[in-house]
Formats: C-alpha cells, structure tokens, sequence
C-alpha cells in the first residue's frame, strides 16, 4: 500500500515536471519570436519563467 503511493507520487512529481518544462519551453520560444518578427514581447514571460524554473528545480 506505501509503494503504490509513492509510485503514484512519484509519477505526479515527474507530470508536474514535465508541465513546468512545457510552459518553460512555449514561454520562451513564443516570447523570442514576438521580439524578433513583431519587435514585442511578452513581459511576464523572463519572470514566469524563471519561477517554472525554480519550481522544477525543487520539485525534481
């Protein structure tokens, strides 16, 4: 009964993980496009993302 809830804890640690990566990923590459085509940004991308990081440093 403890492994199966640490297996299941587990596996939501590394889900987590992986969504922090993902909107790590779409937040940077979308904000250097709108900077280089459109000449604008998104201005809580550098702050969020850096907070995902942080986020998934702790949860790995």
């Amino acid at each position: 009964m403890i492994g199966r809830f640490i297996d299941r804890y587990c596996r939501a640690l590394d889900f987590l993980s992986a969504v922090c990566l993902a909107l790590m990923v779409v937040l940077v590459f979308g904000n250097v496009v709108l900077r280089y085509a459109f000449s604008s940004g998104i201005t809580v991308s550098e702050e969020l993302s850096r907070w995902l990081f942080v986020w998934m440093t702790f949860l790995g």
